[in-house]
């Protein structure tokens, strides 16, 4: 009898891992579907034989699929549905929520500056930064605003630039993503959000970075992972310069327009940049294309200080694993601004097939990302 009633019992749970795993393939199945149908084209664009393959149609002409090798590449699939593996479920609230990724990366005690935080706003009020106080939005908005300041007001959790706003005090009035606003309708946007935003003190960017565009901070986005055969030390598996544009705005996010330039990650030069195609045709630019500054062959300032701090920040934070870290380059030097879970992948993978790299394939094996 208690033979029968393990047996049972085992066969019920297995039953349970057969449902799971066909609900968590359904599940990615419509996550795939609503980021194919999220991109606006004909179905003359679409590329169906492609999707049992795990590619949307718009990957197969970013990474010219057609005539490179597919396997070598994080298909969308594996992008969307595995990535967050890297770090563990009960971590993973700390590289989304950008207020407590702020939190800790202050207390690292990096040799390097951190985007400076002026406030956090909760249920109609603003806790102010580095101060104790409390103020409603509009008294933030009219009294801890310097005139001239650009200030960037997002939520505590979100990607690809949605909903981050540009604000600002002039000697006359507001603006907001460059153009003129009274202090209500600021103060209108933020509170019909219904979440907690943060307010982050804009940094000057360097000005060989700001030449590339100066309508938008342009930052890079370097992936840092563990090496599974070196100890687990952590290695930079590539590294991108995105660059804003008239599509993009004031922000410098691939999904909203920008270009993403390839660095060397030995000298820090720039590949030609990419952007996402709206079509069957591939959108290169040695020059920008709409202020005409080169890329191709543009430098990074203060690149070997900048992997330096990367590496190091990796290392402290080595329970995390696998972090897309977002830097601004200063007239001084290299500033933090965030960590990301999602690392980007076509921003990256634009330039060439993660998986070449032996570390990186390992990693991603271990992790369950490839088979």
């Amino acid at each position: 009898m208690a033979a029968t009633a393990e047996s049972a019992l085992r066969a019920k749970n297995d039953l349970r891992s057969t449902v799971r795993k066909k609900q968590r393939s359904w599940d990615d199945y419509r996550k795939f579907l609503r980021k194919e149908f999220r991109w606006k084209a004909p179905l003359s664009q679409r590329r169906p034989s492609w999707w049992r393959r795990g590619f949307l149609s718009r990957s197969v002409t970013l990474y010219q699929l057609d005539k490179n090798d597919p396997s070598l590449y994080i298909n969308d699939v594996q992008r969307y549905t595995r990535t967050k593996r890297m770090v563990h479920p009960s971590l993973q609230e700390v590289l989304d929520n950008k207020f407590t990724f702020f939190l800790l990366i202050n207390q690292l005690g990096l040799n390097s500056d951190v985007v400076p935080m002026l406030g956090l706003y909760v249920r109609g009020g603003v806790h102010v930064f580095p101060n104790d106080d409390q103020v409603s939005l509009q008294h933030f908005l009219q009294t801890r605003l310097t005139v001239n300041e650009k200030v960037f007001v997002k939520p505590l959790h979100g990607a690809e630039g949605r909903w981050v706003r540009s604000i600002g005090r002039t000697s006359t009035g507001y603006r907001m993503n460059g153009e003129d606003v009274t202090v209500a309708e600021i103060r209108g946007w933020i509170e019909r959000r219904r979440r907690p935003m943060i307010f982050e003190r804009g940094i000057e960017q360097h000005e060989a970075q700001a030449a590339f565009n100066p309508d938008a901070t342009n930052t890079l986005r370097v992936l840092t992972m563990p090496d599974v055969a070196n100890a687990k030390r952590p290695f930079i598996a590539a590294a991108v310069q995105r660059i804003g544009t008239e599509l993009s705005g004031h922000v410098d996010n691939w999904t909203q327009g920008g270009l993403s330039a390839k660095v060397n990650i030995e000298d820090g030069t720039l590949s030609r940049a990419g952007q996402l195609p709206d079509g069957r045709t591939p959108k290169w630019f040695s020059r920008h294309p709409d202020t005409g500054a080169q890329i191709e062959g543009a430098e990074v300032p203060f690149w070997q200080e900048t992997r330096k701090l990367v590496l190091e920040a990796a290392n402290r934070l080595s329970f995390m694993e696998y972090i897309g870290w977002d830097i601004i380059i200063s007239p001084t030097g290299p500033v933090i601004l965030e960590g990301n879970i999602n690392s980007g992948m076509n921003v990256i993978q634009v330039h060439g097939p993660l998986l070449a790299d032996p570390r990186v394939h390992a990693y991603y094996k271990k992790r369950g990302v490839i088979p």
